[in-house]
């Protein structure tokens, strides 16, 4: 059962696609079997994910085959697994940087959100369900503003005077506040 998601982004590709690659590219998200996208499709039923990804269509070029762009409007989940595929098996193996994120939010299913980074051989698919902290090259650590206090609380009791070695003693109430935040996480 599928649902709809909307996609907001781009991706450059870089060198521009030739024109002979972007049109076994275009074939390749249509799920067209022909004998020049035959390669993607082998590779993918001999993949630790054989699974193809269940809509074609979610991905075409600008003009000028030098960016990635997702389907307009309401679309059907799958971009992340798609760009993983050719981001292994068709643009790695053609010399191919690519750059840039694709943002994904689901009109059904509002945990359903997240983010596809893109840095030159790298490819992440960020799954959003809270805050997204970007890409394994590049984390941007966050913390609500509430936790951000507990923490302080927690810090500004500490005080290790008279202590052996590495213990310090914190209030027992910044504790138990911040121990309260996390299991709601």
């Amino acid at each position: 059962m599928s649902y709809d998601v909307f996609y907001n982004g781009e991706i450059s590709v870089t060198p521009p696609m030739t024109e002979a690659d972007a049109a076994i590219f275009a074939a390749i998200v249509k799920s067209e079997r022909t004998e020049q996208t035959s390669f993607f499709f082998d590779a993918i039923a001999s993949s630790e994910e054989p699974d193809l990804p269940y809509y074609g269509g979610l991905l075409e070029l600008s003009e000028d085959d030098s960016k990635i762009i997702p389907e307009e409007g309401e679309s059907n989940p799958g971009v992340g697994m798609w760009l993983r595929l050719l981001a292994k098996y068709f643009f790695a193996s053609r010399g191919y940087s690519l750059d840039g994120s694709i943002w994904w939010t689901a009109d059904d299913d509002v945990d359903d959100r997240g983010c596809i980074f893109a840095k030159g051989k790298q490819l992440e698919v960020i799954e959003d369900r809270i805050v997204n902290a970007g890409p394994s090259w590049s984390p941007s650590p966050y913390a609500s503003d509430d936790v951000k206090q507990a923490i302080e609380k927690l810090v500004e009791s500490a005080d290790n005077t008279g202590c052996d070695g590495d213990l310090t003693v914190a209030s027992a109430t910044a504790v138990e506040a911040l121990r309260t935040m996390s299991e709601g996480l």
